[in-house]
């Protein structure tokens, strides 16, 4: 596994850009075509994967999370869009929420995620918040293994109705940030 992109034997950065709430509907597309390929169908069934997505991906729930507060960013190599991350906080609870991490199938395990996850870290120390928290879906083992490198715990176990008989069947996992960390 490698931890940087490479082109050409170069290291290549991943980068961080704003999404912005114009770019909402290119959002939505990368979460549909990433949650086809990756989660079906060992993770989620169709069904399952059209109505989840229906619940929190459709483009003008995005573009209202957005205008709520909530950080969105392209995940980007070499300015092609391989993923986007997203995080929140909120004043009454002391901790950010990663609500979304995703890259693409083809780009997993060359440091994209580790990157992002980096940067949530330093959000979550730039706001002086002492935890990072995120809901991953307990059959996602690829995932959950990533989180665990960069340092979160399985905090607990949470199943929760999702309507039109589908549960999220999700650990809450937990990272502390060093109050050094930045």
């Amino acid at each position: 596994m490698r931890d940087t992109a490479t082109t050409n034997g170069l290291r290549q950065e991943p980068r961080l850009t704003p999404v912005l709430p114009l770019d909402a509907a290119a959002v939505s597309a990368m979460a549909w075509d990433i949650w086809h390929r990756h989660y079906y169908p060992d993770i989620l069934s169709l069904a399952a994967i059209r109505h989840l997505w229906d619940r929190a991906y459709r483009p003008e729930l995005i573009a209202a999370d957005i205008d709520r507060g909530a950080s969105y960013r392209w995940i980007e190599r070499e300015q092609t869009r391989v993923g986007f991350v997203a995080w929140r906080s909120d004043p009454a609870e002391p901790l950010l929420w990663l609500s979304k991490l995703y890259v693409v199938p083809e780009c997993h395990g060359m440091g994209f995620g580790a990157h992002a996850l980096a940067c949530a870290e330093r959000a979550a120390h730039d706001r002086a918040l002492p935890e990072i928290r995120l809901y991953v879906f307990k059959k996602n083992l690829r995932a959950i293994r990533a989180y665990q490198r960069a340092g979160f715990r399985i905090a607990q176990e949470e199943i929760s109705d999702a309507g039109s008989g589908f549960v999220y069947d999700d650990y809450v996992m937990s990272k502390t940030v060093a109050s050094g960390a930045a």
